[in-house]
């Protein structure tokens, strides 16, 4: 069957999102092209397009079910309270790129699916290919060349100074412990880790039948492993654990019929590893895990959020919690130290995606996008479990951070979901 063009642009599409930080950051700050950050967004306008018409051409609509009415319920609604609030058409470009992009393009690759003439494995390929690449080159940038040659592609040299209107450091520390977080070619350590993770699911589900690569790939994944622990990501070690329980519990039985041994080596070779990183950080152990300062920010911000919800029950709309802002209003002629809250990004950064939702949304956008986290769950878990697992940690992470926000990888994870959903559910 010839390729659609909606598939050769989905497999583009894929094949460049892994690079999405180097390509952005390099033809954004070092050629100076304008707006070159919003490829991905031009990539989903050309693929709705070439959806719409391929229905329109058919004169046929797409079938809709209750996932459909949930997304575009949460849709609608988080819409509807942006124009109540009168915010702007800006909250609605911003704010939408942040909190539902990526379910737009979920949509799109799940009602897209017919027009994809391969199988998921293929597709799957195609991204492990391009994202393998992309990790070794992280390698390469970590441990061989060092962080200092990402200021050739236009990184900036202020170490731990993530600026909004920047470009990304080459690396962030901890204070007090003298490390490097990992980020490889990606914008920071906590979008790195959360790459991994995603990543590591596909890895799996994509090898799990292909017994003669089952060491090789065992390696690679302790490696990655590793990758996570240096990015000093805690919410990514939460994810990490519970990736790992939820894979074991379900996976119990196959497991234990056909991977006794090699189960086995895997748990010791792990406490292995785990006991030379004790050693080599004792010293320094409560600033990588516990990190009080960072922790006590966290809190207080995490606590901000709860206080406005409480203040604004009906919610606020768009923008007003979450990176978004940074979109919308500028504090750079405020002051940071002193001053009303309101004025400080402490006010608009709640620090989990979740209590965003409240403070945005209220009650009925905090149960409908948790409704919809948990269908998607519910639907990828007996399709692809390393997957579902992955999906789990990610959903775990968003409890400390705002992990949604690293758009290209999200757009990553939800069109490879809406992949899997559609092919599965065989939707014209």
């Amino acid at each position: 069957m010839p390729r659609s063009m909606f598939d050769r642009i989905f497999r583009i599409f894929l094949i460049l999102l892994p690079w999405s930080v180097l390509f952005t950051v390099f033809f954004g700050s070092k050629l100076g092209i304008p707006g070159i950050s919003y490829f991905k967004e031009i990539f989903l306008v050309m693929l709705l397009a070439c959806l719409v018409w391929d229905f329109w051409k058919r004169k046929m609509w797409p079938k809709l079910d209750i996932l459909d009415a949930l997304i575009g319920a949460y849709i609608g609604y988080l819409v509807l309270i942006t124009l109540i609030q009168g915010l702007g058409i800006s909250s609605l470009i911003f704010g939408g790129r942040y909190d539902f992009e990526f379910l737009i393009a979920f949509q799109i690759a799940r009602h897209g699916s017919s027009l994809l003439s391969q199988s998921i494995s293929q597709y799957l390929k195609v991204f492990l290919l391009s994202a393998s690449v992309a990790l070794f080159a992280g390698l390469l940038v970590r441990f061989v060349f060092h962080e200092t040659i990402l200021l050739y592609f236009g990184f900036s040299p202020n170490l731990s100074n993530w600026n909004f209107w920047g470009t990304p450091p080459i690396y962030h520390g901890i204070d007090g412990a003298r490390v490097k977080r990992f980020q490889g070619i990606f914008d920071g350590p906590n979008p790195a880790a959360y790459f991994i993770l995603v990543y590591i699911g596909l890895l799996i589900h994509f090898f799990q039948t292909k017994k003669s690569y089952h060491y090789l790939i065992g390696l690679w994944i302790i490696v990655l492993l590793g990758l996570i622990f240096l990015t000093y990501s805690r919410s990514a070690l939460i994810g990490l654990v519970l990736w790992c329980l939820f894979l074991w519990v379900f996976s119990l039985r196959n497991i234990w019929k056909k991977y006794k041994k090699e189960s086995a080596y895997m748990v010791i070779f792990l406490s292995i590893l785990s006991g030379l990183f004790y050693l080599r950080y004792e010293g320094t152990m409560d600033q990588i895990l516990l990190r009080s300062g960072s922790s006590t920010g966290h809190y207080n911000r995490a606590m901000t959020g709860i206080q406005r919800f409480l203040e604004h029950p009906m919610g606020q709309g768009l923008w007003t919690a979450g990176p978004a802002y940074r979109y919308v209003i500028k504090l750079d002629d405020t002051p940071i130290y002193g001053g009303d809250i309101e004025h400080k990004e402490d006010y608009y950064i709640p620090e989990s995606w979740y209590i965003q939702q409240l403070v945005e949304w209220w009650v009925i956008g905090f149960v409908l996008f948790c409704a919809i986290m948990g269908m998607i769950a519910w639907m990828i878990f007996p399709i692809a479990p390393a997957f579902f697992a992955a999906f789990i940690a990610v959903l775990s992470m968003n409890l400390f951070l705002h992990t949604f926000e690293s758009v290209y990888i999200s757009l990553i994870l939800f069109l490879l979901l809406g992949l899997f959903i559609g092919k599965n559910q065989k939707k014209i």
